[in-house]
């Protein structure tokens, strides 16, 4: 009996593994992990998307026909072939999976001198838990498959007690004679795929080659206390202050993937060794090397859809781009003069002048001439238009600390111009009337064509002068821009209409309140200073981020413009933490996409909606072997699934921090 007894404590502690719940990520993956998605709890992130509007659209009978078409050709292309040379049951290793579901990339190997380049490893980790002998007996059932062909097609490999199958996936052959998607119009896809899978405790481990899969199996087998990720100080902040409790998160650690591929940066900037400048200086220059990491979640709850995305920037390392748009503490919401029913709407406090300035510094970190190329390229673009333009007085001296764009609802006959909506930019000024002197000279630029550009003058809604600027084409003088100085703002529309809708509308308001002072009626400051979000709801209250004392504000009750009768209005405002923070923004699905959804449904071809010379027949036919959106219901019939969707940023001494919010449809 003793005997017994020890026998079956000492199996039991040989198999404590295989009882054991499977490490979460941060934990089994190493702690040079590249990049990391993963789904925490599948069947809670299932509910979730099954409650949330993308989800409940996606389920909607009206999609059905639509849905059908996409989901067959889905399982057809990709699934049944991998069905068909793997052995595996997809569609029931995914109903086993009911822990985890994490995707991760890992650093590559150092490549052998002499030898080909070694792929980007990955990984792919299904956790069944207490389903582990139904996994199992999956993975028998697939080898017993992969025994039956010959040649064989597959090698098994036993090690550490841990059984591991690898092959190639030939998905190029696997397509069957008189299938849907004929062979042929697969042959320029490489669909020869390397993998090696199996099992560990209850978890399913896939990865290209078994070297990839190895390295996790140690932390997957508990043999292995080594830190993975957590212990790294920087993910550690992260995941406290935003991927800590959400049901999807994902974490990208640039500054490792910036150095594996800024050796071979330097040859695309060759070219700019002719300007006396250094290749290897151009990246550092932009900023991109402050970047740490990249991490964001997303949550979904009875109140709606919340992401939240952080940029892992310390001040102290800022430079370049990263500089530049440091979004300053500032009210971001709706000024006096936006039309009603605006399409989307966006607000960026930044510096501009600090702006510039961190740009020429950057330029001259690369190459002092290149620093002054820009500058003699900008003031004789200037100068075409005006012998006594000067950059810093004209520009740079009068740029402010407001940027503001809105788009009206798209018009149109083709998919093009449905994209390019009527887009008006607002760039704050202390001195309106001087800084549309410096914007022609940019505004040039961006057009290519400085010395084509011709400027008149028209009368627009309430008396206003409006500058026009065309340029000569085929048919005749087309438009560029228009533009107007507004007491605080130099305004700069892509077209006429918009240009009048905004002047029809500052006319029928008050002027706006100088650039610093913009204030939304209605809106009172918070009592007292919080952080730049406030936990995402359903979440745990440690998630919020207290990095900053900008005072919050809240959200906004009613603004001009019509916006407080918007559906969702008060909780998508709330949802995203107010508009003080220095960045806002907002757009309507149901005035952006309408006009797109409908002519994409009523089109007899995808081709029939795109400009002429646009796209190619192949790439049509590709798209449409996938959705036949002729299949689509009338818009208005899943209308309600497109609520308001909200957006805010701040910057703080770590990073930047933006939150995006969607109400849930009723």
């Amino acid at each position: 009996m003793t005997r017994l007894l020890r026998w079956m404590l000492g199996w039991l502690a040989g198999s404590a593994w295989l009882l054991a719940e499977v490490a979460p990520p941060q934990q089994f993956l190493p702690p040079d992990t590249l990049a990391v998605v993963t789904l925490p709890d599948v069947p809670a992130a299932r509910s979730a998307w099954q409650a949330s509007n993308p989800g409940r659209l996606w389920a909607d009978p009206a999609m059905g026909d639509f849905r059908a078409r996409f989901e067959g050709t889905f399982r057809q292309k990709w699934l049944a072939g991998i069905e068909r040379e793997s052995g595996l049951d997809l569609g029931e290793l995914l109903a086993l999976t009911r822990g985890q579901a994490t995707f991760a990339v890992l650093p590559p190997p150092t490549p052998t001198p002499g030898a080909e380049a070694p792929g980007i490893p990955w990984l792919l980790l299904l956790d069944a838990r207490e389903g582990s002998d139904a996994l199992a007996r999956l993975l028998d059932k697939a080898r017993a498959h992969l025994a039956t062909k010959a040649p064989s097609v597959a090698t098994n490999l036993q090690i550490d007690g841990h059984r591991f199958t690898r092959l190639t996936l030939d998905l190029q052959a696997s397509v069957p004679p008189g299938a849907q998607v004929p062979a042929e119009k697969l042959e320029d896809e490489n669909l020869h795929w390397e993998v090696c899978f199996g099992q560990v405790g209850s978890a399913f481990v896939a990865g290209p080659s078994w070297s990839a899969v190895s390295n996790v199996i140690p932390r997957l087998a508990a043999t292995n206390a080594a830190a993975g990720m957590a212990g790294r100080a920087s993910f550690a902040r992260l995941w406290s202050s935003t991927l800590k409790d959400r049901p999807a998160w994902f974490h990208v650690d640039v500054a490792a993937v910036y150095q594996r591929i800024a050796p071979g940066l330097e040859g695309v900037f060759g070219m700019l060794s002719l300007l006396g400048a250094d290749p290897a200086k151009v990246v550092p220059a932009t900023g991109l090397e402050s970047i740490g990491a990249v991490a964001g979640a997303v949550t979904a709850t009875g109140a709606g859809m919340t992401a939240d995305l952080v940029v892992e920037c310390p001040a102290a390392k800022r430079a370049g781009l990263t500089q530049v748009m440091q979004i300053l503490p500032k009210e971001a919401g709706l000024p006096e003069g936006i039309p009603d029913g605006v399409a989307s709407f966006q607000r960026w406090r930044i510096d501009g002048a600090a702006g510039w300035k961190a740009l020429e510094s950057s330029l001259e970190r690369v190459s002092p001439n290149l620093g002054k190329l820009a500058r003699i390229t900008v003031e004789s673009a200037g100068q075409v238009f005006d012998p006594n333009f000067n950059l810093q007085r004209d520009l740079v001296g009068n740029l402010g600390d407001d940027f503001i764009t809105f788009s009206l609802p798209p018009t149109g006959t083709n998919l093009l111009q449905l994209r390019w909506s009527g887009r008006v930019q607002m760039v704050g000024s202390p001195n309106p009337a001087r800084l549309t002197s410096g914007w022609k000279a940019l505004e040039a630029l961006v057009h290519m064509q400085a010395g084509a550009l011709e400027f008149s003058e028209r009368t627009g809604p309430g008396g206003r002068k409006v500058m026009v600027a065309t340029v000569a084409a085929k048919g005749g003088a087309q438009n560029a821009f228009q533009m107007v100085p507004a007491p605080t703002h130099v305004v700069i529309a892509s077209d006429g209409p918009s240009m009048d809708a905004y002047l029809a509308a500052a006319s029928g308001r008050r002027a706006p309140t100088p650039p610093g002072n913009t204030t939304v009626p209605a809106v009172p400051a918070a009592p007292a200073p919080q952080a730049p979000f406030a936990p995402a709801p359903g979440t745990n209250a440690t998630a919020a981020v207290a990095q900053t004392s900008t005072p919050v504000q809240t959200p906004t009750p009613g603004a001009p413009g019509g916006v407080a009768a918007i559906p969702g209005w008060s909780e998508a405002v709330a949802g995203v933490g107010g508009t003080g923070r220095g960045l806002f923004g907002f757009s309507q699905p149901s005035l952006e996409l309408r006009p797109v959804w409908e002519a994409l449904r009523t089109s007899e071809s995808l081709a029939g909606v795109m400009p002429a010379g646009t796209t190619s027949l192949e790439t049509v036919q590709a798209v449409e072997s996938w959705a036949d959106f002729k299949r689509l219901p009338s818009f208005e019939a899943v209308a309600r699934y497109w609520t308001l969707q909200a957006l805010s940023g701040a910057t703080d001494a770590e990073g930047y921090r933006f939150r995006w919010f969607s109400p849930r449809a009723p």
